[in-house]
């Protein structure tokens, strides 16, 4: 559902410079690292969650995008890699959007 300022937590838009194709979905590994948009720094995957009360069910599925580099660059319904956030649209932007294939 839409949030503040109409953000959808199901759509990202990253700034396609960043990125290193191809991109792939994995769910998340121990010491997995991440810098949220607008963090001062990398920190836990484990702990952002957390702080982000993602249910400790829902901690072990939650979808991850990672580029070619296996970076993080989307904590699908969390939050986008600081690095990977839209600066200059005019250079390319990858809008990625999570669909539920169950219906």
């Amino acid at each position: 559902a839409p949030g503040p300022l109409g953000h959808d937590k199901r759509v990202a838009m990253l700034q396609a410079s960043s990125l290193t194709l191809p991109l792939a979905v994995r769910t998340r590994r121990p010491g997995d690292r991440f810098r949220p948009l607008g963090a001062p720094g990398r920190r836990k995957l484990q702990d952002l969650l957390v702080d982000r009360k993602v249910p400790r069910e829902a901690r072990e599925i939650v979808p991850l995008v990672v580029d070619a580099a296996d970076r993080i660059v989307w904590v699908v319904g969390v939050a986008i890699a600081e690095e990977c956030r839209v600066t200059s649209p005019g250079k390319g932007v990858v809008i990625l959007e999570v669909r539920d294939l169950r219906n």
